[in-house]
């Protein structure tokens, strides 16, 4: 233990004489180790960490698949469920839909985010409450339902943790609900933004055929512990063909669309698509790393060339092996701890960033946090790095430990193995920095390629907000009518408001709603799904105030005698390409209901992604023919939207004081939210492939700074027999071209393998876009020459007397 500290001892002496050296590569070894624990524990906490929930790989998220229509994974209706329970691998099934309601009898209704669900959704979970208790039964029936169950988050924001709350009564939307319970914090399904949940109780109708159809709820169930996956599957499969066996009239509903019943784990539900992110970024970061380690080894290198003198001293005094490699590995060590811990105290920042950007996920159970499998993890990165940037120095280092000759140990004479070794590094700097450059560019130019394109309608000055109407005073669509009737006036003669629009379901809004209708002669093809379109009821002022233009016929009047309908250019183009849309009649549910006459088309617009249109197209109808108990109001405004927001939700307090405006957003800030899934990438790849670019950059640098340094002598022997200041220069440079041309060699075959990865990522651009491989081309071979370019220099201002002298 005493010739350890001894060592540590002399290792920190060693660095504080060296201060520029300790902290480049404390600094080095920061930014890679910490990149790489900011990606690790977002992707430790979206496939590793055990969810909150008992046994929680038996968790299982049930659903409607037609994977004909493109639609893997649907939503379930109420008919699904009840037969779905009867699966012999399921020890438990429970349904959760959205129930939005507000918290009134204050001075001002609140909107809470609720949803009802099955009392067998806390088994299901294995989450009991935290205060009080869950449902029951009995409370899942019609008449028994008004009972609530508060989150965490809302029982100390809103009743300021009281104790006694339960068995208090609180009122939603008008009516009195017996609270029965607090979940624990942190609770939340399906996800962490739900304020309460509520006893879903089903009426009869609810339970019949009639039903089927409206897949607006979630299942989510759990296996018993002898079941499997595939099991569950299979008994899913059998349970929809006998349900087609029982409606004939299904059959070719099912044959076209592929219908069945689904499972899926509950983990690979919630992470989607979001794991091929992670892997892409983890990636990444080890590129970055490797780089880091490249650089480093350099560092190393050209430190234990410099220490030969030194070593071969220790070893004629007696020193060993042994001793000569503890000596080093101890100031390497000192240098992964250092940086280690820098590293952690900034991937909090990085943490931060993942969350900024939207990779946080606000599901049930998943949270970015630094836990003890991220520190080991930590742990591991800087021993890795230890041993790839220490390992080749500590061995060329070992080697000149042979005793007998100090003075020939100062000699740069035998150093060609070490160039080799260094110029190598730097190659593979150069590739790897090419690769991560080229895929930066490419997801940039993509996204913004994205965002130049628009969503096809006028998104500056609009403002969004969310309204609901309480189930209990708006029973009907008449009702609900009267009420967007006597509203929509008011909002509309708001200072500074040019425009006011209603819609069932908004651009960017996240509730899209889609599904089957008819058209009138039109016969869907042999195994081909039937027509689908998405719906939106709207007023006469929606198109006008988003500035969607109308191409052919007309706009809604403000009222509309006759059934009318308006479907966009994906829709006419879809089912009408050879004749006029206009006056062609669409029907949604079943035969019965009255057509619909179209009377107009207009612009397609994007619904949910910038990357994408909707396949299926839209269909818009007026909203007084097919009312909703709630939607969006889009108000087009020269003035800030915060103000604007303000007087509009006064404006809807005036019509009714327990309906709140709520999710009050400018439809830019809904079109930002929604390119989280490219902006996450295209951000940390930037961030990832500047800091790769800065470390090679610097790798050129030291790399042919240490070669002039041990080149001294025989450039001044060249100088004295006559060779110019330039010829220097350019032997100097010419070594810096050649490591750039292989590097970029490298690096375009990195490149094409990292684009051909990304194809997927991209939308508009080629894997193989010329322009930004040649910018990176460029970038990279302008600051390579930059970077050559000082030692250049100084080789070329040696005074040949001084560096003939200068061993």
């Amino acid at each position: 233990m005493g010739s350890i500290a001894l060592d540590l001892r002399y290792a920190l002496r060693s660095l504080v004489r060296r201060p520029g050296y300790a902290l480049l590569t404390v600094g080095v070894l920061t930014l890679a180790i910490a990149g790489n624990t900011t990606v690790f524990s977002a992707l430790n906490a979206f496939l590793l960490r055990p969810l909150p929930y008992p046994d929680h790989d038996r968790v299982v998220m049930v659903f409607n698949s037609m994977p004909k229509m493109g639609l893997a994974t649907g939503g379930s209706s109420i008919p699904d469920y009840l037969d779905r329970r009867a699966a012999q691998s399921l020890a438990d099934l429970a349904i959760v839909t959205p129930a939005s309601r507000a918290l009134t009898g204050g001075d001002a209704a609140v909107r809470l985010s609720a949803v009802r669900a099955s009392p067998s959704l806390f088994n299901v979970l294995g989450v009991p409450a935290a205060l009080g208790r869950v449902f029951t039964e009995q409370e899942g029936t019609v008449g028994n339902e008004h009972v609530v169950l508060l989150s965490d988050a809302l029982w100390r924001t809103r009743f300021g943790a009281r104790s006694d709350i339960v068995g208090a009564d609180v009122e939603l939307d008008g009516q009195p609900h017996r609270v029965v319970g607090v979940m624990p914090a942190g609770f939340g399904f399906p996800d962490r933004t739900v304020d309460a949940w509520l006893p879903f109780a089903f009426t009869p109708r609810q339970m019949t055929d009639e039903e089927r159809g409206n897949d607006f709820s979630t299942t989510v169930g759990r296996m018993k512990p002898d079941a499997t996956l595939d099991r569950l599957n299979a008994e899913l499969d059998a349970i929809a063909r006998r349900q087609i066996e029982l409606n004939p009239g299904g059959a070719a509903f099912a044959e076209a669309t592929g219908f069945t019943g689904r499972a899926q784990r509950l983990r690979e539900y919630i992470v989607g698509d979001a794991e091929r992110t992670l892997y892409l970024l983890q990636g990444i970061v080890f590129a970055v790393l490797l780089i880091a380690c490249a650089n480093i080894a350099s560092l190393q290198l050209a430190r234990a060339i410099a220490r030969r003198k030194e070593i071969a001293i220790r070893s004629s005094l007696g020193a060993d092996r042994k001793r000569i490699a503890r000596l080093v590995l101890v100031e390497m060590l000192v240098l992964i701890a250092a940086g280690m811990a820098g590293a952690f105290v900034l991937a909090r920042f990085g943490i931060n960033l993942i969350r900024w950007l939207g990779l946080d996920e606000s599901t049930q159970g998943i949270e970015v946090v630094l836990d003890g499998r991220v520190a080991l993890f930590n742990v591991g990165v800087a021993l890795l790095a230890a041993l790839v940037a220490g390992l080749a120095p500590l061995i060329a280092l070992l080697r000149s430990a042979t005793p007998g000759q100090p003075r020939d140990a100062g000699l740069g004479g035998n150093d060609r193995g070490a160039r080799v070794f260094g110029n190598a590094l730097v190659v593979v700097q150069i590739a790897l920095c090419f690769a991560l450059l080229v895929g930066a560019g490419l997801l940039a130019k993509s996204f913004y390629r994205m965002q130049a394109e628009g969503p096809g309608f006028g998104a500056e000055g609009l403002l969004t907000a969310k309204v609901a109407l309480p189930e209990a005073r708006y029973p009907d669509a008449d009702a609900q009518a009267r009420f967007f009737d006597l509203l929509l006036p008011k909002l509309g003669s708001l200072p500074g408001v040019t425009g006011v629009g209603y819609t069932s379901a908004l651009p960017f809004g996240g509730d899209g709603l889609g599904a089957s209708i008819s058209i009138d002669g039109y016969e869907a093809p042999a195994g081909a799904p039937p027509p689908g379109a998405m719906l939106q009821s709207i007023n006469d002022g929606y198109l006008p105030a988003l500035g969607i233009p109308v191409v052919r016929g007309r706009n809604f009047a403000a009222a509309e005698t006759e059934r009318v309908a308006i479907v966009d250019e994906i829709f006419a183009e879809r089912y009408w390409p050879d004749e006029d849309p206009i006056g062609q009649r669409v029907r949604l549910g079943p035969p019965g209901e009255e057509w619909n006459t179209v009377v107009g088309v207009v612009a397609a617009v994007k619904v949910s992604s910038l990357a994408r249109r909707s396949n299926d197209g839209t269909i818009y109808w007026h909203y007084t023919q097919q009312p909703s108990d709630g939607g969006f109001i889009a108000l087009r405004t020269a003035l800030p939207p915060a103000s604007v927001a303000q007087t509009a939700a006064r404006e809807v307090a005036s019509v009714d004081r327990d309906v709140p405006l709520f999710d009050s957003l400018t439809m830019n800030a809904r079109i930002a939210d929604s390119l989280g899934e490219q902006r996450v990438p295209m951000a940390l790849t930037t961030v990832f492939a500047a800091v790769a670019f800065t470390l090679s950059i610097v790798g050129i640098y030291g790399v042919l700074a240490w070669a002039v340094t041990r080149r001294t002598s025989e450039i001044g022997v060249r100088m004295a027999l006559g060779a110019r200041a330039s010829d220097v220069l350019g032997m100097v440079l010419k070594q810096a071209g050649m490591l750039v041309v292989a590097g970029l060699a490298g690096g375009i075959a990195c490149a094409l393998a990292l684009g051909r990865f990304l194809s997927t990522e991209i939308y508009d651009v080629s894997a193989t876009d010329p322009t930004v491989f040649a910018v990176a081309v460029l970038a990279l071979s302008a600051a390579a020459f930059a970077a050559s370019w000082l030692p250049a220099r100084r080789a070329a201002r040696l005074d040949p007397l001084l560096a003939v002298r200068a061993e």
